[in-house]
């Protein structure tokens, strides 16, 4: 009987037992399928109506499992809030761009780009919007209405990815559409933009805070 728990058959039946969990909390194709119509009409309605009424974008992006949190805010509270407001700004075709701040990025060599700081000139560099993708099968639900205390969307996610409802976070260029909505291109991730870190050696005081 040994031979069973041997290393290649114990690593053999982990693998296996793992893919099956792994697949059981991943939706499938169908479910992604339906939830892409379902929310689709959903926002693209909001953000017309948001444009053509010049409204403001604001929705509110709620953790599901920590729904209960609202509105309390926990100031000692370690990582992404349970809840916060961003901007709704367009769909791509996995789900919505929401806005998280403005910032302005500067080129530096090799084609890359950096944060502007309190060193660079006052408008200098690129103006871009930091955008976070959030994939239609990370939303459960949607409330239009909002409550008393905002009255904006509330829109409910799963925050899966680093603990936040976001697939991909980057910088994007805000551009007009002569006739019709503006719409964002993506200039540089995140990540790679967070590799460059300003010249001041005073970078701690403008860091980003958790959203």
């Amino acid at each position: 009987m040994w031979e069973y728990l041997s290393a290649s058959f114990l690593y053999t039946l982990g693998k296996d037992a793992w893919t099956r969990i792994f697949r059981k909390s991943r939706k499938s194709p169908e479910e992604i399928l339906a939830l892409q119509q379902k929310f689709k009409p959903i926002f693209e309605d909001e953000i017309t109506k948001n444009w053509r009424g010049k409204l403001r974008r604001d929705i509110v992006i709620r953790d599901v499992r920590r729904f209960d949190k609202y509105p309390d805010i926990d100031e000692k509270a370690k990582g992404i809030s349970p809840w916060f407001r961003v901007g709704l700004l367009q769909t791509y075709h996995r789900g919505i761009l929401v806005g998280l701040q403005w910032e302005r990025l500067i080129a530096i060599e090799g084609g890359k780009f950096r944060t502007a700081g309190a060193e660079d000139h006052a408008g200098q560099g690129l103006k871009v919007i930091l955008v976070g993708r959030i994939p239609y099968e990370n939303i459960e639900s949607v409330d239009l209405h909002g409550d008393e205390y905002y009255y904006f969307p509330h829109v409910y996610c799963h925050f899966t990815r680093n603990k936040s409802p976001y697939e991909d976070v980057g910088y994007y260029e805000e551009r007009e559409n002569p006739g019709g909505r503006p719409f964002y291109t993506e200039v540089a991730k995140e990540a790679d933009v967070l590799r460059h870190p300003r010249k001041s050696r005073w970078n701690f005081l403008f860091r980003r805070p958790k959203t």
